[in-house]
């Protein structure tokens, strides 16, 4: 899964007629998508891709879905991952949007009023239930899942060793956590990296005390009691050097960034960095679920999957490409190729093999972070946010480390970011 950051854009949609329009060389046009004579329907589909690798897995699985089905070929449309959303927004806007909408549950609420509810079209049996509770909104099924990502705790296991401390594991502690990051901080190296980021940051928070960035139904609540008293826990781990504080708001990646170069020796980050931080420490790295707070321990998860746009013209084949796209065949083919972890479980063990082939000399680690992944899935919460999200993520990086610094109080920060975010949202 690529990473997941910023947020939800608010968006504007302008209806589009369906009525075909005949265009040259016998297609008829219809919105996402055209039919030719012989009855063969083109749908498009819109994706983000950051590769040449990237786009050839992408157009395999738009093959797969015509040797399926020969009378549905797929015209796959790509934009890199940073400017994905936005070109969306405006396709939206203007009527150019694609049949096929590929879709991250960390903006499904901007998109709510425009994607088509799958319902009875597309089953959900074989799927992790995270995933697609991750993808359903108001009880409203929006896109099918391909991948699935939760909140690790990294952490740097010479430095555990050396410093005589057990390794963090499932069921490990909030007072644990502490213990660990207090006695790993010596010779200038801190014991862990902070974060402003969403998932990075809201997730530890979470699983201190349900302190949650939003109420259930998708309003922003950063100054209720819990948050204040999250982020003054969280806040609290910079005194001393306990906590190494990000050197900007501008520097978003800071905790998981100081891991790797061994200058924390514990920091949150993404499943999808597994493969990615064992290759590049210098350490032997160790991978645990999330410390328990009041509640066990939780995390948030996230993940990416695809929908079908309410103004498609061609619903009945964009529903049999969505299973063929988010079928068992393609997330076998999307975790032989190291893609990501596999929404759907019996892919799942198939990914821990790939992790473990690529790097033989880590297979212990490997294989244990996977499992890591696993039971964080367990309790794992799907975040959902607001259609101003961008700009909530950006006043959490603004404000957050006028906390971590000392220059605010958590209560006037987070009052901030509520008021401001609360505007627009």
């Amino acid at each position: 899964m690529r990473k997941l950051r910023r947020a939800a854009l608010a968006l504007g949609a302008v209806a589009v007629a369906a009525g075909a329009l005949t265009a040259c060389g016998g297609d008829a046009d219809s919105a996402g998508g055209t039919k030719a004579e012989d009855g063969t329907v083109t749908l498009d589909w819109e994706m983000w891709a950051g590769s040449e690798d990237e786009k050839a897995q992408l157009d395999h699985l738009a093959q797969m879905v015509t040797d399926a089905n020969p009378k549905i070929k797929v015209n796959l449309r790509t934009a890199p991952f940073n400017d994905y959303f936005t070109k969306l927004q405006t396709e939206f806007a203007t009527g150019e949007e694609a049949c096929l909408v590929s879709m991250q549950s960390l903006r499904l609420a901007g998109y709510t009023d425009l994607l088509e509810p799958l319902g009875e079209h597309v089953p959900a049996d074989g799927f992790d239930p995270a995933s697609t509770a991750a993808l359903n909104l108001g009880g409203k099924q929006l896109a099918m899942p391909f991948d699935l990502a939760s909140m690790l705790v990294y952490y740097n296991k010479d430095a555990f060793k050396a410093a005589g401390l057990d390794e963090p594991k499932a069921g490990w502690t909030i007072a644990d956590f502490e213990t660990a990051a207090k006695k790993l901080t010596t010779g200038g190296k801190s014991g862990f990296g902070m974060s402003f980021a969403d998932l990075h940051t809201l997730s530890l928070l979470l699983s201190y005390n349900d302190a949650a960035p939003v109420t259930d139904d998708v309003k922003l609540q950063f100054d209720e009691q819990k948050m204040i008293d999250a982020v003054t826990w969280y806040a609290g781990l910079a005194k001393d050097d306990v906590g190494s504080v990000p050197a900007s708001a501008a520097d978003g990646g800071w905790g998981e960034t100081q891991f790797v170069n061994g200058n924390a020796m514990m920091a949150v980050d993404g499943s999808w960095n597994i493969g990615s931080n064992i290759s590049s420490a210098k350490f032997d790295v160790g991978v645990a679920p999330l410390p328990a707070g009041v509640g066990g321990s939780k995390t948030y998860v996230a993940n990416s999957g695809f929908g079908v746009s309410k103004s498609c013209g061609y619903k009945d084949e964009a529903y049999q490409a969505l299973q063929i796209l988010t079928g068992p065949e393609a997330a076998q083919y999307l975790t032989d190729q190291g893609r990501s972890f596999p929404a759907r479980t019996e892919q799942q063990p198939a990914f821990k093999e790939f992790l473990v082939a690529q790097d033989p000399d880590n297979a212990e680690a490997v294989s244990a972070a996977v499992d890591s992944i696993t039971a964080s899935l367990s309790t794992g919460v799907p975040l959902f946010t607001t259609k101003n999200w961008d700009e909530v993520t950006k006043n959490m990086a603004r404000y957050l480390i006028e906390v971590y610094t000392g220059a605010s109080t958590p209560a006037d920060a987070l009052a901030a970011i509520q008021q401001q975010g609360a505007r627009n949202q």
